[in-house]
């Protein structure tokens, strides 16, 4: 395995300009990219640090070198844990046990892989590989998968990832059969066919959720549940849930009706600000919240899980559910008071007891009334500049663009000198990080 740094700064093009400017030293703070990052939406951000992970052409190990075969190495799978995400993102181990109600839960870090696309040249996905979250339903446990963000010094940011959930034929394909007996007729014997892939069909019982935590009263959610039709969300700020009334907080959370089911490939987007919270699928504003928004210096975790009760359902024995996730985009500002989230190591899988509806149907303008009732007055406070402890005029500030074009990632920088300033991102694997105000590109090459 080796790692080639690919720095974004010598593939900036200036317009307009009329002199050649020379390539900058990638590992000096005085010529650099960006001194903040600005988003879409009302507020800007002004956020001075920036990552990248790109899952969507990973390079697989061939079948053939692996010494024992696991049951999906039939795929060519690669182990997160065996590539350098694991840098930024580590798989739990973590278990809870059952009750009388409830199945034990095991993460397993073998639930976390690199797949290759069964279908690459499909007009849903043409990337040769993602990342892959799997849960499976067994007779007296439930097989589950989380990520978790390493830094938990995070105080607020613009989350992106793009995911869909998918049945086991969607997201590996389905396997090659040989047929009982040899045809003589037959030229391809014994070469493998497929069976004919069917349409996604994701099993019920499953929940899907991206969250900012610091405890189990200071998060921000995305949850998804397969039971649900598939055009319905879950948006909360934590706590959502009063177990002694049994009700809902009102303002808390939100259940939206998209426009693109969860079964396609889709952009989330959460943006964590001081005061408001606003949550995005596509490019659509879905749900605004100034109840609750978290607090607090937090992590970040991605999980896909089932317990068998009211709130995930009950997925049946043997049947799996995928998550597949191109890619995650942040852009964060930090703590200086780093510590570890209140109740990591006890699972932050969401609360066990509650109830299966949490929220209401919830119109998008009640939230966002409700919201600018809340918040101040005035524009959203800059940042503290790291480097000179003066505020942030700053002069190159990336914009992140919402759109992906061929996939290939845009950022548009605005300089007082300079009109536009365009950072075309078009690593083929890896991720790109911001360091000292600089962002480089890491490139995964495996031998």
């Amino acid at each position: 395995m080796k790692f080639n740094n690919l720095t974004l700064l010598p593939s900036l093009s200036l317009i307009p300009t009329t002199t050649t400017s020379p390539t900058p030293n990638p590992l000096s703070t005085n010529n650099t990219l960006c001194d903040c990052y600005i988003i879409s939406g009302p507020d800007p951000g002004y956020f001075t640090n920036y990552h990248f992970w790109d899952f969507r052409n990973i390079p697989l190990p061939n079948i053939t070198q692996q010494p024992t075969p696991t049951p999906l190495a039939v795929y060519t799978t690669l182990l997160l844990s065996n590539t350098p995400f694991i840098n930024d993102w580590r798989p739990q181990t973590w278990t809870k046990t059952g009750t009388t109600e409830l199945l034990p839960i095991s993460n397993a870090e073998t639930n976390v892989f690199i797949a290759p696309n069964p279908d690459p040249q499909s007009h849903v996905s043409p990337s040769p590989t993602y990342l892959l979250l799997q849960t499976t339903r067994h007779a007296d446990h439930v097989s589950t998968a989380e990520i978790e963000f390493l830094g938990w010094n995070i105080l607020h940011c613009s989350l992106r990832v793009r995911m869909r959930l998918m049945s086991k034929d969607a997201a590996l394909g389905p396997k090659r059969i040989r047929p009982p007996n040899r045809d003589p007729q037959d030229r391809h014997w014994g070469k493998g066919r497929r069976r004919p892939i069917r349409h996604n069909i994701v099993p019920k019982g499953a929940c899907v959720g991206l969250f900012t935590y610091h405890s189990k009263t200071c998060e921000s959610d995305i949850e998804i549940l397969t039971s649900d039709p598939p055009n319905v969300i879950h948006y909360s700020n934590q706590p959502d849930y009063d177990p002694i009334s049994d009700t809902a907080i009102p303002g808390a959370g939100s259940m939206v009706n998209l426009s693109v089911p969860w079964t396609a490939w889709s952009t989330h987007r959460l943006d964590w600000f001081p005061d408001v919270s606003r949550w995005y699928a596509g490019e659509a504003l879905q749900a605004v919240k100034a109840y609750g928004v978290p607090r607090e210096p937090s992590t970040l975790v991605l999980n896909l899980w089932s317990d068998g009760g009211n709130w995930t359902g009950n997925l049946r024995a043997g049947e799996s559910v995928f998550l597949g996730v191109e890619w995650i985009e942040m852009a964060f500002n930090v703590s200086s008071a780093a510590g570890e989230p209140a109740g990591r190591g006890e699972g932050l899988t969401r609360s066990r007891d509650r109830t299966v509806r949490r929220a209401d149907f919830r119109d998008i303008a009640s939230d966002v009334c409700r919201a600018r009732s809340k918040t101040l007055e005035g524009d959203i406070l800059k940042q503290e500049n790291i480097r000179t402890g003066d505020e942030v005029g700053c002069p190159k500030a990336c914009y992140i663009s919402s759109a992906q074009i061929n996939h290939v990632h845009v950022l548009m920088s605005i300089h007082p000198h300079v009109a536009m300033l365009y950072v075309h991102v078009s690593i083929k694997s890896g991720f790109c990080r911001q360091t000292q105000f600089n962002v480089i590109c890491q490139e995964l090459c495996f031998n």
